[in-house]
């Protein structure tokens, strides 16, 4: 089975959509695809959150390097001007 995270980030000011999806791509997909994720998204929430989603293979996958996983939302939370990053994970165990 896979591995899920899901990332719920709050922004601090007024959002440009089509900035952040050419920032997501070229900045977040690279270096979670580099960190062995399979799958990314990046889903438009409400005018002052977004909710991003990445599966690993297994956790050993999701959790390996620590200490760069800790710079790349402290990374991520500077490039979007983010409050804060909730973070969600776990095993997936159902879905099509």
């Amino acid at each position: 089975m896979s591995y899920r995270r899901v990332y719920i980030g709050t922004f601090k000011s007024d959002r440009d959509l089509a900035a952040e999806i050419n920032l997501f791509k070229e900045t977040v997909v690279p270096a979670l695809t580099a960190r062995g994720a399979t799958s990314l998204e990046m889903i438009q929430t409400d005018s002052n959150k977004f909710v991003g989603t990445a599966t690993y293979p297994d956790k050993t996958t999701a959790d390996a390097n620590p200490d760069e996983i800790q710079a790349l939302r402290k990374n991520i939370i500077e490039l979007f001007n983010l409050t804060d990053i909730e973070i969600y994970e776990g095993m997936a165990v159902v879905g099509l």
